[in-house]
């Protein structure tokens, strides 16, 4: 079972649980490392629109219940 790190944001410890690189994400979302490494870690920062409709693209793929609202304070 993979390690989860209580320090993470809410979607990167959804992710950890999971078993979900950050490679992975960003190389399924296109998005830049940075990006997801900033996501995964800062609870507080808020992505654009844009960014989050390519995040839950893929989150919808792993549990099609997932709402942008449960990992984002949007």
């Amino acid at each position: 079972m993979p390690r989860i790190n209580p320090s993470r944001s809410k979607l990167g410890r959804f992710l950890d649980k999971k078993g979900y690189s950050q490679s992975r994400l960003a190389r399924q979302t296109g998005l830049n490392k940075n990006t997801i490494t900033k996501v995964f870690i800062d609870s507080t920062y808020i992505p654009s629109g844009q960014t989050i409709k390519r995040i839950m693209n893929v989150l919808k793929t792993i549990d099609p219940k997932s709402k942008a609202e449960d990992f984002f304070d949007i």
